[in-house]
């Protein structure tokens, strides 16, 4: 007589990064027998994968995980993992002691271990399972291409969290990427910290290039995408690959956060007002058609109304595709709690964001007007909504697919369509699938 296998509900918070590390959380217990279910009340064992880089984001972890203590099982068991609880593990002990195990960032063997299995455990540290994808989008798969980060930003804990930058080789990160595009990825998002300082701790120089050259010699990804680039390192020759390479998608996330140079001084980023606006225009200049995404800290302590609205300005001049925005707050462990400028009220910081979110809209809706009536290569994420090569999904717009002029409305998720564009709005578009 076989034994009921254990039951699991997987459920992660934050970023892509975090996606990731449960996606081989999954792949570890499957390996061991273990069932994910969709929901909750099923589960034995209720694994939540948390964030902690920003208070908004601490708050949802925290309040996520006693909406799922409030009906926990007698015998069930709940393990908490990832930033927030790495961050303030034994805080949250205390405060929270329903919860049966708190663990650090995704390691290979961590849960098996933690739960008893300490032989399985040791068998999946030597041969880590190959990962389980469980997103609602199974054309589109991230690739970690390094954890950590080396950078000394005042207002950032990750690399107190996540530590310094260790990269994955390139033939480990090829091997992966093979395995999303056999199991049916047609778009692959590149996600580190610091996309392009990959490589600098292995191979002694950013290497970002060779990983792509790699990528697009051993596998046939139809769009492969860039996130997270660091100003410093964005070179020619990258720049010329993006221009001349169609699988790279014409489109870069470069978060620049602010564009006074009394503000990038006092967050310790290392590139000035001026070499940052002139990477921008050159990065439009030398590959036509780029889409740019970027985010902007507002309130930072010292930010003042002339500081802002040089922010602005070349918010205005840069005209990027896609820009967010957050209000910085103050995080234990970052250089900028001990900062003795002014501080920027609330009610000040939000109105700040909230102008230039405003003047985003206004500049979005620019770009997304300038498409009407042409033909386009989508990729459908559902049947009825797509994105082109110049959005990212789950953050960018999307293209609605109506049914008019005879046209089909329906397509195949996964599928790369042509689709001609009808109408605008700043953050969606609509069109016929042809």
């Amino acid at each position: 007589m076989t034994s009921r296998k254990k039951k699991v509900f997987s459920l992660s918070l934050g970023c892509a990064k975090n996606q990731v590390d449960a996606e081989h959380a999954a792949a570890e217990l499957a390996s061991a027998g273990f069932k994910f279910v969709e929901t909750a009340e099923k589960s034995d064992i209720i694994l939540i994968n948390t964030c902690g880089f920003i208070k908004a984001a601490k708050e949802e972890s925290i309040e996520t995980i006693f909406s799922l203590l409030k009906n926990k099982k007698e015998n069930q068991k709940t393990i908490v993992y990832g930033c927030l609880s790495k961050r303030y593990k034994e805080e949250l002990e205390k405060e929270i002691p329903e919860v049966d195990f708190w663990l650090g960032n995704y390691q290979a063997g961590m849960f098996l271990n933690a739960i008893g299995r300490k032989r399985l455990a040791t068998k999946c540290r030597l041969n880590p399972p190959k990962r389980m994808k469980n997103t609602s989008f199974p054309h589109h798969g991230y690739l970690k291409i390094a954890e950590g980060c080396n950078r000394a930003c005042s207002f950032c804990a990750i690399p107190s969290i996540r530590g310094l930058q260790v990269s994955q080789t390139i033939e480990s990160l090829v091997e992966e990427a093979k395995q999303l595009e056999e199991n049916g990825v047609m778009e692959l998002s590149l996600i580190a910290q610091d996309l392009s300082s990959y490589g600098t701790d292995l191979y002694n120089k950013p290497s970002l290039e060779a990983l792509l050259e790699a990528l697009l010699k051993n596998t046939n990804i139809p769009w492969i995408r860039l996130m997270y680039l660091y100003p410093e390192y964005i070179t020619d020759s990258l720049l010329n690959l993006m221009a001349t390479e169609n699988r790279i998608c014409k489109y870069a996330d470069i978060p620049i956060q602010h564009a006074s140079d009394k503000m990038l001084k006092l967050m310790r980023r290392k590139y000035s007002a001026k070499s940052l606006k002139n990477l921008l225009f050159k990065m439009r200049e030398r590959v036509p058609g780029i889409s740019l995404r970027t985010t902007v800290l507002i309130g930072f302590p010292g930010e003042t109304h002339e500081d802002f609205e040089e922010l602005m300005q070349l918010a205005e001049e840069v005209c990027f595709e896609h820009l967010g925005g957050f209000v910085w707050s103050p995080e234990e462990g970052t250089a900028a709690i001990n900062i003795i400028e002014k501080p920027v009220g609330e009610r000040e910081a939000m109105l700040r964001l909230n102008a230039i979110i405003e003047l985003q809209d206004e500049i979005s809706l620019y770009h997304n007007e300038k498409l009407i009536g042409q033909t386009l290569e989508v990729i459908l994420d559902t049947q009825k909504t797509a994105r082109t090569k110049t959005n990212a999904i789950e953050v960018d717009d999307i293209v609605n697919i109506v049914n008019k002029y005879g046209y089909p409305r329906n397509g195949i998720p996964g599928t790369l369509r042509q689709v001609k564009i009808l109408s605008a709005s700043p953050h969606d578009l609509e069109g016929v699938l042809l």
